[in-house]
């Protein structure tokens, strides 16, 4: 082993050894409790009772009424409370005097008579013995009544022995930090700060996983939105009363820290960071009340999504039939066949109907209905109006793109958008018929106006065939031109590329709605003939 190796290795058994006993004192009330034997008592009468449940009921007991409810505890609250634990648990049904006289033993064994616990450890970094000590209850004065409350160390002691699933961890470690700034231990309150601090993020990042369950499982999914629920947001509203409370206790610590003559010895250094701590918490805190609302709103859509993609308007007939061979069941066709049996076609007519017509109240004078003659008006379907659109708008671009090919032999599609510009303004670059005429027209390569009027291939050139028959377009009819792409230069000489080499991507501007935009596009090359 390397001195560096043996050294450290030393360092860390001595030094921190004293650190670990400190923690491990808040365990040894407990196991000293569990150890101890009710024998003596009432000659082992009672020996059967378990002190390590008895204790654990008592301290949650303490942390319902000390901190949820905010309620001082007395004496008599105590004896109640375990009278009825020792009845409902242990089935033990004593005389009231004899049930008194229970309940105060065992609550006096657990306040250890009103002193603290000692744990007698050596401490190898100091070379001698030391104590450690720790309450589990305490007690005070309220309104001249004596009162018991859980001490810091045993709420923390309680955190350790479970997660506790019905009440807000947050909330939890909240009371915590509440009697740490109480006892003036403010670096320990700095700890359960951070611990916060982890415990919102996890339930920021369980937020993200909830969402991912739902994405490829609704049923998994909703199970997992129920139980963040119950952890996540249920408690909001006391956990954000819970940090209010307890940055107004570190606002009073810190002012009476700063009034103090000894800065050193006032802790203002530890008030510091555990304000600043306190208020990174908070602010984490109202995050995870947007995350949570967010949540909320998109499990509600795909919950909707869901629920419609489960209605079908078409049933499978083969998939039922495979499932009934699958099962070997001829019995689950009856679902089908049943359903064609039911129809009724013969016609039914009450009797009690021709009273009702003899007693129908006649109109004197029937007056006849007027029928007035009507122009018939024609219904132009939707999708009518949108090729009568389309073409429109196809037709002015194609005769820009003819005309241009008449007087020009060669161009490309940056020196047309030009054109087009300066005929239409920047408008045509924000009609959506501009872009997929692009589309249409690449899909061939070449083009033969003479020909077109015999067979039509693509939609473009049903387009152009209309278009050729009108008297004005008939210019057109012997034109041919060809479309060149990025894809066929690379077949091609360089020579022979054209302006094409020089730019390959296009990149427009224009305003829409007092904004800035832009798109881009492939060049292409038009060549007449």
């Amino acid at each position: 082993m390397s001195e560096e190796i043996e050294y450290r290795l030393t360092n860390d058994i001595i030094d921190n050894h004293g650190e670990r006993m400190s923690n491990l004192r808040k365990y040894y009330p407990f196991f000293c409790l569990q150890a101890a034997s009710l024998g003596q008592f009432k000659e082992g009468k009672y020996a059967f009772l378990d002190m390590g449940y008895i204790t654990m009921a008592l301290l949650r007991f303490l942390i319902e009424e000390n901190n949820f409810n905010e309620k001082d505890v007395t004496l008599k609250q105590v004896h109640s409370f375990l009278a009825v634990l020792l009845q409902r648990d242990f089935e033990l049904h004593l005389p009231e005097e004899e049930e008194k006289e229970l309940t105060e033993y065992l609550f006096d064994k657990i306040r250890n008579d009103g002193k603290p616990f000692s744990m007698e450890y050596f401490d190898p970094a100091d070379k001698k013995r030391k104590t450690a000590r720790m309450k589990l209850v305490d007690s005070g004065l309220s309104a001249g009544n004596v009162v018991y409350y859980i001490t810091a160390d045993a709420i923390e002691f309680y955190l350790d022995t479970k997660e506790i699933q019905e009440e807000s961890r947050i909330n939890i470690e909240q009371l915590l930090l509440e009697k740490m700034i109480q006892t003036k231990n403010f670096r320990g309150g700095i700890d359960v700060v951070r611990r916060m601090n982890s415990e919102v993020n996890r339930l920021r990042q369980r937020k993200k996983e909830v969402l991912l369950i739902m994405s490829y499982n609704v049923f998994e999914g909703v199970k997992a939105l129920e139980e963040f629920n119950c952890t996540g947001i249920r408690w909001f509203k006391e956990e954000q009363k819970a940090f209010q409370r307890n940055r107004e206790l570190t606002e009073n610590a810190r002012q009476k820290a700063e009034q103090a003559i000894d800065t050193r010895e006032s802790g203002l250094q530890e008030i510091f960071l555990l304000d600043t701590e306190l208020k990174k918490a908070m602010m984490n805190h109202g995050r995870l009340l947007a995350d949570c609302m967010e949540l909320q709103v998109r499990a509600d859509e795909i919950i909707h999504k869901f629920k419609y993609s489960r209605l079908r308007n078409a049933f499978d007939f083969r998939s039922f039939a495979e499932k009934a061979k699958e099962q070997n069941d001829a019995s689950l066709l009856s679902t089908l066949v049943l359903p064609l049996f039911k129809p009724h076609t013969g016609k039914f007519f009450a009797v009690g109907s021709v009273d009702e017509l003899l007693n129908a109240p006649v109109k004197e004078d029937e007056v006849a209905e007027k029928v007035e003659e009507g122009e018939e008006v024609m219904y132009r379907f939707e999708d009518e109006i949108e090729e009568e659109r389309i073409g429109s708008n196809y037709h002015a671009i194609l005769k820009t793109l003819l005309d241009t090919l008449l007087v020009r032999e060669r161009f490309d599609l940056k020196e047309f958008n030009k054109i087009l510009e300066d005929k239409y303004f920047d408008e045509i670059f924000r009609n959506s018929d501009y872009y997929s005429f692009l589309v249409h027209l690449c899909q061939k390569r070449e083009y033969d106006l003479t020909e077109l009027r015999k067979k039509q291939d693509t939609f473009l050139e049903g387009i152009l065939a209309k278009m050729l028959l009108e008297s004005g377009d008939r210019k057109y009819r012997g034109l041919r031109f060809r479309v060149r792409l990025l894809s066929d230069m690379t077949k091609e000489p360089e020579e022979a590329m054209g302006s094409l080499q020089e730019e390959e991507e296009l990149l427009h501007r224009f305003e829409s709605r007092n904004k800035n935009c832009e798109f881009v596009t492939t060049n292409l090359e038009f060549i007449r003939g």
